[in-house]
């Protein structure tokens, strides 16, 4: 029997948006028409220089497969929008063709007796939708789309413009971030002290504050953010410590975005010392693979099925430092071992933790993230004394979710890391980097990878790893992830005291900000 490809076109509709989409040829070729009845729902949820998609269109094409252009958009005032800005930020949709393999089971013989093993698919599910990326230049305010729309038949084609067919309502951009500094201030009674104004971050200019609670106490300057006591208060103690939400406002729009424990304002009769403020950005439990606890697993190479992250109890190693509602703390195990007679096998996966923004503490603060880690049973490779598997930390700017569409940095050797000892960490044995797996035996080899270091031995320890995040400090999108991979191809078998992949804990990530 024969075997060949089929070019099938299958247009795949998204059901409700066309309206009379399908005729017969001969109606068709009796009276060919221009499409007509282009129809968006408005979109009225946007906010200005953020992504946008809208509504996949209603329309009729007359059983032809359209195409769509935008051909200008208009503000308001109709002024035009440039079309390099057009031409940068802005895309309408149109049909792709994908060549769709069919599996074992799945093909099928035609009339022609061919075996068809695959087939070419015109997806047309979202043509006509309109996207805006990100950052774009668009400001508050209404915009107006016209758009083109093209069919084909016979070699005829056939094409519409339809005015200002998409209206955009573009919001204004609400505060995202809100920071006084310092993060504590005295108010002194009698006097007509104020704080300092607040550093606002990511609102259309056109807002006002106001106080969402403590307004016995305190008021607010709706302009700057300023605030100051109450006159004839008095402080029920001294100093009294009153931390107020603080409320930004659209002026446009008046939708509100709230903001809790930006300041502790110190209200007393006679000047107080402040402590420093420290924040605890991100604390994850990491109970559960979910973002809900922290932190997701992505797997580049399984290898073997019995080796994921799994979690347990956190030890007490960083006990004190857990916050109070953090008491089903858990700590992950990677186990890359296999029984002693059990071949192992590569294996790369990645713990990516919760992204962070961390655009409020620009100004005024130092950021750190900490973390515990321990390995176990690591014994080196038989072939050159290197370490089967190992474990190092990256940083990504851009990750949304999607790994391989992200840039990742390596940053272990950025680390100041310090290996307990007697069950503490001693200041004085802090170094920068990160301990090389295992117990930096040489095994009758050399060192090839320059690596070992017998003063740095945490083979079945903790150890503590410090990333300085303050550069990042500003940022709106920071993603720390840990990578754990073997090193070696193929497989290999334990064999006395080499040839073990080990395993590594992971506990108590965590990322504080430390006033200055």
């Amino acid at each position: 029997m024969k075997q060949m490809t089929l070019l099938a076109v299958i247009a795949i509709w998204l059901t409700g948006c066309i309206e009379d989409s399908f005729v017969s040829d001969s109606l068709y070729e009796s009276d060919p028409q221009a499409p007509s009845g282009l129809s968006y729902a408005p979109m009225v949820n946007a906010r200005e220089y953020s992504v946008m998609l809208s509504a996949p269109p209603t329309y009729n094409s007359y059983g032809a497969i359209p195409t769509f252009e935008i051909l200008k958009v208009k503000d308001g005032d109709g002024a035009v929008v440039p079309e390099d800005t057009v031409s940068k930020y802005f895309t309408i949709l149109n049909y792709s063709v994908d060549t769709v393999v069919v599996d074992d089971d799945g093909y099928f013989v035609n009339e022609a007796g061919d075996t068809i093993r695959q087939y070419t698919a015109i997806n047309s599910q979202d043509i006509g939708r309109i996207q805006i990326a990100s950052n774009n230049p668009l400001k508050e305010g209404t915009y107006f789309f016209d758009i083109k729309m093209t069919t084909t038949y016979n070699d005829q084609v056939f094409a519409t413009t339809f005015e200002n067919v998409f209206e955009l309502y573009m919001g204004p951009r609400l505060a995202s971030g809100l920071v006084y500094v310092p993060g504590g201030q005295n108010l002194l009674v009698g006097q007509d002290d104020k704080t300092t104004a607040p550093m606002l971050f990511g609102a259309n200019p056109d807002y006002r504050f106001e106080l969402g609670d403590h307004t016995d106490k305190l008021r607010i300057d709706a302009a700057t953010g300023e605030l100051s006591m109450v006159s004839g208060y008095v402080p029920t103690e001294e100093p009294e410590i009153v931390s107020p939400t603080i409320n930004v406002i659209s002026n446009i729009t008046d939708e509100l975005v709230s903001f809790q424990d930006v300041i502790n304002v110190y209200l007393s009769s006679e000047p107080v010392d402040i402590p420093k403020l420290t924040v605890d950005v991100f604390y994850p439990t990491m109970e559960a693979e979910n973002t809900v606890y922290g932190y997701r697993i992505h797997t580049v190479l399984e290898g073997d099925p019995d080796i994921f992250w799994n979690n347990s109890n956190a030890d007490a190693i960083a006990g004190e430092y857990r916050p109070d509602e953090n008491s089903n703390q858990r700590k992950l195990v990677i186990n890359l071992v296999k029984p002693s007679t059990a071949a192992q096998v590569p294996h790369e996966s990645w713990c990516i933790m919760n992204s962070q923004d961390l655009s409020a503490y620009q100004f005024g603060y130092d950021v750190e993230a900490t973390f515990y880690t321990k390995n176990r049973f690591v014994e080196y490779l038989s072939t050159d004394g290197t370490s089967p598997s190992l474990f190092k930390m990256y940083i990504s700017s851009n990750y949304t979710g999607d790994f391989e569409a992200a840039e990742w940095t390596e940053i272990t050797d950025e680390l100041v890391s310090n290996i307990e000892s007697g069950g503490a960490f001693v200041e004085e044995n802090e170094f920068e980097g990160f301990p090389y797996p295992g117990d930096q035996g040489a095994y009758g080899f050399d060192d090839p990878d320059g690596l070992k270091d017998a003063s740095k031995n945490g083979d079945n320890k903790y150890t503590r790893s410090v990333f300085d995040l303050s550069p990042y400090a500003g940022m709106s999108n920071v993603t720390i992830a840990f990578r754990v991979h073997t090193t070696f191809e193929g497989t290999i078998a334990r064999a006395g005291n080499s040839n073990r992949s080990g395993q590594y804990w992971l506990s108590d990530f965590h990322i504080k900000a430390y006033e200055q």
